[in-house]
């Protein structure tokens, strides 16, 4: 039994569909996702623009945009509540104090003529009830575990640079401890030494304050710096999840094997790339079966009309592929270097 299995999720995400309806089309957005994040751990969930990360991060959230945005189907549990079920009201209390989101973009993410330190205390004083100067000694004190002087506190967001923006945000999404924290790209409009500083300081501070954390990137290296499962999201769905060591050593699932095919590799610089056929289906329009099929160089006709069920590796790895349909009756093949050879699949 893996360590997970011994304790609960923190967030578990069951079959779940989220659809943007207009007169024109509907956007498929989620389709089916499956998810869970325990108490204390870092998911990364990985994939392409328009894979459907930062739709997931919002609906655990309950803030998918209305009218157009509508969960169709399934169920979000987070530290046991139902979140779909609880009312905006409700939501108030539950985000920032059980559940915060770091958005993308640190320059649009800030009201503009509100002091950094205001914008902080704002949340001690909704969660914690406490009086405006109370709330803006604790806003100073985040400052400071972000690495801010204090007395920035009175500054406007135009005084800080990009970096310290992003520390800004930080600051207003761990001012109440929460239980989970969803990072959308934190890192994204950051040059790689800033990028380097912002991620140190995230893995630091989950840890002292003992949170998990949802990290939504495209960034592989990113993955392997502060995470400890993956999730690879496609067409709105996890197609591939595992540890650390299952998805970068073991990787099973095309899409998966695509995306390491298409970095560049340190150790071998004279490899040529291998960029995915393709582009990433039109959510309006998803093809049949395997959403991955018209890019995938295994595909079957099957591939091409059937939806691909779940196939598990081991107590912590699993994809959802065709080409390990007959992995069940034969155990002793699992993580087998020639397994993927053997079924004209991926290698390990």
């Amino acid at each position: 039994m893996n360590e997970n299995e011994k304790k609960n999720p923190l967030l578990k995400i069951e079959n779940l569909h989220v659809h943007f309806v207009s007169k024109a089309e509907t956007v498929k957005a989620i389709n089916g996702l499956d998810l869970e994040v325990y108490p204390g751990e870092t998911l990364g969930l990985v994939g392409e623009t328009g894979a459907g990360k930062t739709t997931t991060g919002l609906t655990i959230l309950n803030m998918v945009p209305k009218p157009q945005g509508r969960i169709v189907e399934g169920k979000v549990t987070l530290d046991e509540m139902d979140i779909l079920s609880k009312s905006e009201s409700e939501m108030s209390d539950i985000r920032g104090d059980v559940v915060s989101m770091i958005f993308q973009d640190p320059m649009t993410s800030l009201n503009p003529v509100i002091t950094v330190g205001d914008q902080i205390a704002e949340v001690f004083r909704l969660h914690r009830k406490i009086d405006k100067k109370e709330a803006l000694e604790q806003a100073e004190e985040m400052l400071e575990m972000v690495g801010i002087p204090r007395v920035r506190a009175n500054e406007y967001p135009h005084q800080f640079s990009g970096g310290m923006k992003q520390r800004v945000l930080i600051a207003l999404g761990l001012a109440c401890t929460p239980k989970l924290l969803i990072a959308d790209e934190p890192t994204t409009a950051l040059d790689v030494t800033i990028q380097a500083q912002v991620l140190e300081l995230m893995q630091r501070l989950k840890k002292r304050l003992d949170m998990a954390m949802l990290m939504i990137t495209h960034d592989l290296g990113i993955v392997a710096e502060v995470c400890d499962r993956v999730a690879v999201m496609y067409a709105g769905t996890v197609v591939e999840s595992g540890s650390l060591v299952d998805i970068f050593d073991h990787k099973r699932h095309p899409y998966t094997e695509g995306l390491f095919n298409s970095l560049p590799n340190i150790k071998n610089r004279d490899r040529d790339l291998i960029p995915i056929k393709g582009q990433m289906p039109n959510p309006a329009d998803l093809p049949t079966g395997c959403p991955f099929h018209p890019r995938c160089e295994y595909a079957t006709e099957r591939c091409a009309q059937e939806e691909p069920e779940l196939h598990w590796f081991s107590e912590t790895h699993c994809a959802k592929c065709w080409l390990y349909e007959n992995l069940q009756e034969d155990k002793s093949m699992l993580h087998s270097k020639d397994y993927g050879e053997s079924k004209g699949g991926t290698q390990a």
